[in-house]
């Protein structure tokens, strides 16, 4: 399936509209350092521990755009399953695959643990940077408590640094209640 359409979502994750296409034959693609897999899957939820039913990737198209794809792996039992083509079509779409900024691309790229990719595809803008991470917004001081030792724990078991961490887990509780940062920032994602 070389030719993939790309879709904008609403809020709830809904399909709608197709706003392009790439061939994945003539696209780059990165996949997530640590990806989530079975075993951990269920290592994390024996715990009693949150674990993503999900696995993403990053496509550099042969025209240069990014398009985040989003791999849904739970079977209709609520358990993980290996091949994404199992996944259960009530809990929403096996795939998705929605176009990134340039920005969204490299935030991406840093969380995932992708720093040479974000070297090679931005030897530009990182050099202008400095050394270092690319900055992905303003500092912001927060005391997490008790709450640090278990950010630490889920970033070490997610491949995540603490920043990084904290970012996930506040994008994913905003997702919970159905907010995106395209939504807010105004982005259609087209």
């Amino acid at each position: 399936m070389p030719r993939i359409t790309v879709h904008r979502y609403d809020a709830d994750g809904n399909q709608v509209e197709a706003v392009g296409w790439f061939d994945t034959e003539r696209a780059e693609v990165v996949e997530e350092a640590d990806p989530m897999t079975g075993a951990r899957f269920d290592r994390l939820r024996k715990r009693g521990q949150s674990a993503r039913f999900v696995r993403e990737a990053l496509y550099r198209t042969h025209s240069g755009r990014w398009v985040h794809k989003e791999t849904a792996h739970i079977g209709p039992d609520g358990k993980w399953v290996d091949d994404e083509n199992d996944a259960s079509p009530q809990l929403g779409p096996p795939r998705r695959y929605r176009y990134l900024t340039d920005e969204e691309a490299i935030a991406w790229l840093s969380t995932h643990g992708q720093q040479q990719h974000i070297d090679r595809f931005f030897r530009e803008a990182s050099q202008e940077r400095g050394p270092g991470r690319p900055e992905i917004g303003q500092p912001v001081q927060v005391r997490l408590g008790e709450l640090l030792p278990l950010v630490d724990e889920w970033a070490d078991e997610n491949g995540y640094s603490r920043a990084g961490a904290v970012r996930r887990l506040v994008q994913m509780g905003l997702a919970h209640e159905g907010i995106t940062v395209q939504e807010r920032a105004g982005c259609n994602g087209g």
